[in-house]
């Protein structure tokens, strides 16, 4: 590995670990839970969207569309998620969360690639 891989490993690191063990709105164990869905989406390993998984049922249409298509989410998407009791500091720290996911996923898959997998699905 290079330098600069090594200290953009060093950046990521630090930013899951911020995104999941600080402090917020929502707990430690939910953001987890959230980050750990969406890179095991579409792959083999892909839990269902249950309660088990520590993701509430009501979450379940919102993190498909930001996982999805972020740029589709709407104020009523926001609105319906103060609704279900959310606050805006929990809606952010849960967007973070399904953002980091999408973004581990999409760079796994892109390392794979690079890697010469015959699977750039695959994780290490």
């Amino acid at each position: 590995m290079t330098e600069k891989a090594e200290q953009q490993d060093i950046l990521y690191q630090k930013l899951t670990l911020a995104v999941h063990t600080t402090p917020g709105e929502t707990p430690s164990a939910l953001r987890q839970a959230l980050t750990t869905y969406v890179v095991q989406q579409d792959l083999a390993v892909a839990p269902h969207f249950a309660p088990e998984n520590g993701i509430p049922s009501n979450l379940q249409t919102y993190v498909t569309k930001v996982r999805k298509h972020a740029y589709k989410v709407t104020d009523e998407d926001i609105e319906q998620l103060r609704k279900d009791g959310y606050s805006e500091e929990a809606i952010f720290e849960i967007t973070l969360s399904i953002a980091l996911g999408t973004g581990t996923k999409c760079l796994t898959r892109g390392l794979a690639a690079i890697e010469g997998a015959s699977d750039a699905t695959t994780i290490h």
